[in-house]
């Protein structure tokens, strides 16, 4: 019985392994280059760093969700922080849509941007003016200001997954629709 058990632990722990290998973005990347698709062009730093801010310099600062065609793969994989995830470009138009749409002056000003192995990180702070509905929130007229991180894997010269962590809740206590909490 004891083997059994044995045998089983080890199994889950393998497996665990497993699924924490096939995860993990430096083994993707890895396996990515071991098997190059020739229908798949190579990009250096460089050019996906310039891919993820036109992410940041077109779609959100110009409000050119177009761009957004351009830039990401078909099948992109969007983990939007403050809303639901999506796949595909649409889910992407639809998440910074509503971000325009209640905050139709807002500017990404990028801090720092830290590009290797197919990632490019953004560092960036937000400025708007709360003119429109945002997350069921009739508009405040009020000016915030916030912070964020994107994270852009970028694959075959097109963002393949993104990943947003913004300070929604700082963000929404400037707006006053959040009651700050006393001590």
């Amino acid at each position: 019985m004891r083997h059994i058990a044995a045998f089983i632990l080890i199994f889950i722990f393998a497996l665990g392994a497993s699924v924490v290998s096939i995860g993990n973005p430096t083994t993707i990347a890895r396996a990515q280059d071991a098997t190059p698709d020739a229908s798949c062009p190579t990009t250096s730093e460089e050019e996906n760093e310039s891919i993820a801010l036109r992410w940041h310099e077109e779609a959100i600062n110009e409000g050119n969700l177009a761009v957004i065609d351009e830039i990401v793969a078909p099948n992109v994989l969007h983990h939007a922080g403050t809303f639901p995830d999506g796949v595909g470009p649409e889910a992407v138009k639809v998440v910074l849509g509503a971000l325009l749409a209640g905050f139709p002056d807002v500017q990404h000003t990028i801090e720092q941007v830290i590009t290797s192995d197919g990632f490019v990180v953004t560092r960036w702070q937000a400025e708007g003016t709360h003119e429109g509905e945002f997350q069921g929130y009739a508009p405040t007229g009020k000016r915030v200001t916030w912070t964020g991180i994107n994270i852009f894997r970028i694959e075959c010269g097109r963002i393949a997954e993104e990943w947003s962590e913004v300070d929604g809740l700082g963000r929404l206590k400037q707006l006053g629709v959040l009651a700050t909490p006393t001590p």
